[in-house]
Formats: C-alpha cells, sequence, structure tokens
C-alpha cells in the first residue's frame, strides 16, 4: 500500500455502462419503476418523464462542473472548491455516503426480494451471496466491474426493450395518453412517485466520483452523464408504459386501477405481475439474469463511488490518512472495504428488522432525499463558478456562463420543489434516520471546530509567551 495516485483508466464506454450498471435498469423497472406506477397508477409514466427532466437537469449541472474539476471526489470536491470550503465539503460528501450506501442498499435488496417472491429463494441467501460478490468485485478494482458492466449493460439493454415491444405488440392492448390522468392524482402523491422514478436514472450519481481514473475525464464524464440519463429515462418509461397496455389487455381500467391499489397495499410489484401472466415460467430465468447481474453491479457502483469519496475526504485530512491509501493497481482498498461493508451490514441488519421490501422502500427513499441535498449542493456550486471571474477561456467553460447560471437557478428551485413536496406525502417518522445522521454530521463538525480553535488559541499563547 503507499499514497500513489489513482490511475486514468476508464474510458468513455467503460463509465457509460458503469453508470448504466448503477442504475440497474430491469431491476428498476421491476422496483423503482413499479413503484411509481403503483402510486401514480396510469400517470406512472409521467411521474417517470418528470423524474428523468429532474435528473438530467441535476446531471447537466454535475456534466459542466465535471469540466471544472477533473479530481476524484466528485461532489465533495464541488462543495469544498465554490462553497465555502473543507467543512461545507464534509457535509455534502457523507450526505454522498448516506445516499450512495443506502441507494446501493435498495438495489441489491430489491433484488433479493424479487427473487424470494418468484423463485422461492430465502432472502438471507440471495442476499448474502450478492453482497459477497459486491465485496470481492470491489475489492478486485474498478477496471475489472467495467467490464463486466459492459457486457451485462448490454444483454440488459436489448432484454429490456425486447419485452417492452412484444408488450406493446399485445392483441386489445388499449394505448393510452398518461398524462390526461395527472389530475386524478394529488399533487404530493405525484411528487413521492417522481422521487422513486428519480432514482432509476440517477445512476450518474457514480460517475463523477469517478473522475480521478478516467481518461480525457472533461469530455468523458459530461457526455457519459447526460447520455446515461436520456437512455435510463426513456427505458424505464417505455417498460412502464408497455407493462400498463399489456395490463389493460385483460383487464378493465377500474379492474388495473384496483390491481395496482392492492400492488402497493401488500408490498407486490404490478410489473413482475404482469410480466409473470404473459411470460409465465419463462420468466423465472429473466429474474436470475435480474438477481445476479443488477443486484451485484447496482450495489458495487454506489460502493465504488462511495469509496472514492472517502478517498478523496482522506486525500484531504478531513478522515484518517490510512483511508487515502492504494494498492499498486491504484485501487483505494480500504476505502473500498468499508464501504462494502458499511453496505452489507446495513443491508442485513435493516432487511432483517423490516423485511425486504419495506427495506427497500425505506432506504430508497431515504437516498434520494439524501440525493437531493447533495444535487442541491452542486446547483449552487455550479452558480457560484458561473459567477467567479476567469482569466481565460477553459473548454468551453466561459463561453456558456449564461446557460449555467440559468439552469443552475432552475435546478435549484426544481430540487428544492421535489424535496418539499416529496415528504410531504410520506410518513415523517421515516425520515428520523436521515435527520439523525445529518445531527450526528453537524455535531461532529462542531465539535471538530472547537478542537481546531482551541489548538489555534494555545499555539496564540505559546506563540506570545515566546516573544515575551
Amino acid at each position: 500500500m503507499s499514497e500513489v495516485g489513482l490511475h486514468r483508466v476508464l474510458g468513455f464506454w467503460d463509465v457509460f455502462f458503469a453508470s448504466l450498471g448503477g442504475q440497474s435498469p430491469f431491476l428498476s423497472d421491476l422496483t423503482y419503476a413499479s413503484v411509481a406506477l403503483a402510486i401514480a397508477g396510469l400517470a406512472g409514466p409521467v411521474a417517470i418523464i418528470i423524474g428523468t427532466i429532474v435528473a438530467f437537469i441535476n446531471g447537466f449541472v454535475v456534466a459542466r462542473l465535471s469540466k471544472r474539476i477533473t479530481e476524484t471526489g466528485g461532489y465533495y470536491r464541488y462543495a469544498t472548491k465554490y462553497l465555502g470550503g473543507i467543512s461545507v465539503g464534509f457535509f455534502i460528501g457523507w450526505n454522498y455516503l448516506f445516499y450512495a450506501i443506502l441507494y446501493g442498499d435498495a438495489y441489491v435488496i430489491g433484488a433479493s426480494y424479487i427473487a424470494q417472491w418468484i423463485l422461492g429463494i430465502p432472502w438471507q441467501v440471495s442476499l448474502s451471496i450478492s453482497l459477497i460478490i459486491i465485496t470481492i468485485l470491489a475489492y478486485l478494482g474498478v477496471r475489472i466491474s467495467a467490464r463486466y458492466a459492459i457486457f451485462a449493460g448490454s444483454l440488459e439493454m436489448i432484454a429490456l426493450i425486447l419485452i417492452s415491444v412484444v408488450l406493446l405488440l399485445i392483441p386489445h392492448g388499449m394505448f393510452f395518453n398518461p398524462f390526461s390522468y395527472v389530475s386524478s392524482v394529488s399533487l404530493p402523491t405525484l411528487m413521492v412517485a417522481v422521487v422513486y422514478a428519480i432514482a432509476i436514472p440517477t445512476g450518474y450519481g457514480t460517475i463523477a466520483p469517478l473522475s480521478g481514473e478516467v481518461k480525457k475525464a472533461r469530455e468523458t464524464i459530461s457526455r457519459a452523464v447526460e447520455t446515461v440519463i436520456i437512455t435510463g429515462g426513456a427505458l424505464a418509461t417505455l417498460a412502464i408504459y408497455s407493462t400498463a397496455v399489456a395490463g389493460l389487455s385483460y383487464m378493465n381500467i377500474h379492474e388495473f386501477m384496483k390491481f395496482l391499489n392492492e400492488a402497493a397495499s401488500k408490498g407486490l410489484s404490478p410489473v413482475v405481475i404482469v410480466l409473470h401472466h404473459f411470460l409465465g415460467i419463462l420468466l423465472d430465468p429473466i429474474i436470475i439474469f435480474v438477481m445476479i447481474n443488477d443486484g451485484v453491479l447496482g450495489g458495487l457502483a454506489y460502493v465504488l463511488a462511495a469509496s472514492r469519496t472517502l478517498y478523496a475526504m482522506a486525500y484531504d485530512k478531513q478522515l484518517p490518512i490510512v483511508l487515502s491509501l492504494v494498492n499498486s493497481k491504484g485501487n483505494p482498498t480500504i476505502s473500498v472495504l468499508i464501504s462494502a461493508l458499511s453496505l452489507d451490514s446495513i443491508a442485513l441488519i435493516t432487511t432483517y428488522l423490516i423485511g425486504p421490501f419495506n427495506a427497500f422502500l425505506l432506504l430508497g427513499f431515504l437516498s434520494m432525499l439524501a440525493n437531493l441535498i447533495v444535487h442541491l449542493s452542486s446547483n449552487l456550486a455550479l452558480f457560484r463558478a458561473a459567477t467567479m471571474k476567469m482569466k481565460a477561456v477553459l473548454y468551453g467553460v466561459d463561453t456558456m456562463r449564461g446557460l449555467d447560471k440559468a439552469v443552475s437557478i432552475a435546478a435549484v428551485l426544481i430540487t428544492i420543489f421535489t424535496a418539499i413536496e416529496s415528504t410531504l406525502g410520506i410518513n415523517p417518522v421515516k425520515l428520523m434516520p436521515y435527520f439523525i445522521s445529518l445531527a450526528i454530521i453537524i455535531l461532529y463538525l462542531v465539535i471538530k471546530a472547537l478542537i481546531t480553535r482551541r489548538g489555534f488559541f494555545k499555539a496564540g499563547i505559546h506563540n506570545y509567551r515566546m516573544i515575551k
């Protein structure tokens, strides 16, 4: 182990598919998109479109910031440079860790839930196996993970598109305008669905922390962020709309709405139910593929991203320096193991206490709240960066200041609105884990500031005595 920096080994397709793996498209449709459909009904596709637009606006902000900062650390780096220094960066860095670990947990738990429901495999078995594989792959390094993501992600995209097209071509399927059903859903309820929808294309959140390992990071990161959001959102919208059309081929609208309500109340995935109606036992091998591919790759992408944030914070001496040590292959193994073990323990404990489906819902929603806070900080960081004077034009950054300001302001307003409206539609008790974690972070920063000031005070007295 040494303090040698990370190696730039990732190209565009490595980053794109690693991020797409972080989205876990198929699993997202069986879980997050399914929840959005159950909550918003036939307005579900609209919720996913809105979620994709919100994600794209926030993603555009990240794409612009990635042209300015190419070091490892992503959102932590953005906040540190543009929002008031190391304390703000530390706060945002820990928010990102909260988001990344819980979001990765939600994916791997969602996979084990579906495996138990469809295949009868106990979640204790599938979840444990998935977590072990995630930990091993993360330890082996980002390059091996990216190669697997390219192979598995390509197969998954093809399978998802083919299944969606087949569902759309089912005889007597009723095509409908999802926008005409928006008025039938209250705004807070719709925004809760939107928060789950944002979770689908938000796999781009794994890209920025890996900037220090990407070739030609200024161009590659921005292209990958924008492309993966559009791809993930389009796939999810297509899949959910085709599922609704297929469901309406053997149920009328009233029966379908009742079916969605019952699925939501019983913790069942309406997407899986509709797919099973048409595919029968042919769905089982698909579920096995999803469980292995998405459950592992979704959790893995966020373990890697969290570990790079830990690495960056330790590199800046905001955490123990040992977390910044890397092995000969350029992998910060200690930060990787801490991130992986955190994901493992939270997944196992939460699922044991409240069951896989409720654990998925809780961790998924909490992670999205932290995600909104993280992106609010990046939106503000872009606005601050766009108002700073620059001596030279760099990679087109200086020529788009007006656009950067406009987008950052719009992103701030949208993010705040989404956060407020979505929290109004959920039980406040479920928000407590997030607020408790925030209180702990703030208390840590206050204690650290007091200790630092005390150290400066003592040093000042010592210097004064030396002068005397």
